[in-house]
């Protein structure tokens, strides 16, 4: 007798759990998709310039998003530490361009390297906040 009101209980509950997390919102897809696209562009190895291009789209999507008011706090701070990153990347790359110590050029690509994994490590973190 109690297991088919608790069988009932459970499903419903599991139906709500799964159905009524935090949606993404179209502000919160576009800083996702220029963040994405930031690093695909690093994988490929694009060159500085639309490199910096990118990063320039980025940074104006979450400029948006935070003027709209109304993202995610975890997906605001992991796309504002990814952006961080990428900007921590940005004056490396151009550092180690015009560095002529090598000594100092390791450091710079060691930055770069860095810099570009936790970009890389908080654009899924910004991603899982949605799941």
């Amino acid at each position: 007798m109690l297991r088919v009101p608790l069988v009932v209980f459970l499903a419903g509950f599991c139906f709500l759990t799964n159905n009524c997390g935090p949606k993404i919102t179209p502000a919160e897809t576009r800083v996702l998709a220029a963040l994405e696209a930031l690093r695909r562009g690093t994988e490929a190895n694009i060159e500085y310039k639309p490199f910096v291009q990118l990063l320039e789209t980025a940074n104006n999507e979450i400029s948006k998003l935070r003027k709209l008011n109304e993202g995610s706090p975890c997906f605001l701070g992991s796309a504002d530490k990814c952006y961080s990153a990428y900007e921590i990347a940005r004056k490396a790359w151009k550092k180690m361009s015009e560095e002529q110590n090598e000594s100092r050029k390791a450091d710079m690509e060691l930055t770069l390297a860095f810099s570009l994994s936790f970009a890389a490590l908080n654009i899924e973190k910004a991603a899982d906040c949605f799941k």
